[in-house]
């Protein structure tokens, strides 16, 4: 349950707004309550979430990711009742910095880590998490479903396949720094 924090804050990854919205347009399977991103689950599968909201909706439903990654911010919540919430739910947490629209050498190490050594881990970014999803999905192994909240929205499901992934490494190699 240790945390540890990475030192690596070095830029890999920058989104511009035109790139955002490319991407907004593909939301896998879009979920409005708890009940449906459970139907959506694949028995079997890598479970990684993204962000605050479909995190602590899975493990309140007693449904714990293999990997999460969120930053301890929402806008329907105080972070206080939000941490709190997390507390509830015990995880090895690793920390890391990443802002807003970039990804960084930390983000990315930490996710690589979580799949190499799985264990139900928490990343909590000192942040923001909004471009987390890409490098899940960029890394993801076989069967993985990365799930992600979109707010105003619900969640976003991606059962993780050959063409997402080419499409998220494309997308990556655009916003290379």
């Amino acid at each position: 349950m240790g945390n540890s924090r990475s030192a690596s804050g070095k830029i890999l990854f920058s989104m511009g707004d035109s790139l955002r919205e490319k991407l907004g347009t593909n939301v896998g399977i879009l979920a409005a309550s708890r009940e449906a991103i459970a139907n959506n689950l694949v028995k079997g599968n890598i479970l990684v979430t993204v962000g605050d909201v479909v995190t602590l909706d899975l493990l309140e439903m007693g449904i714990v990711p293999d990997l999460s990654i969120v930053d301890y911010a929402t806008r329907r919540m105080p972070m206080a009742e939000v941490k709190q919430r997390f507390s509830k739910h015990r995880q090895p947490v690793v920390q890391v910095d990443n802002p807003p629209a970039q990804i960084t050498q930390g983000l990315w190490d930490a996710v690589t880590d979580a799949y190499a050594n799985p264990r139900n881990l928490r990343i909590v970014v000192s942040g923001e998490e909004d471009l987390a999803a890409l490098v899940c999905i960029a890394l993801a192994p076989e069967n993985t479903t990365v799930i992600y909240g979109i707010p105003g929205m619900g969640a976003a499901i991606h059962h993780v396949d050959a063409a997402l992934r080419q499409l998220v490494k494309d997308a990556l190699d655009a916003m290379r720094v």
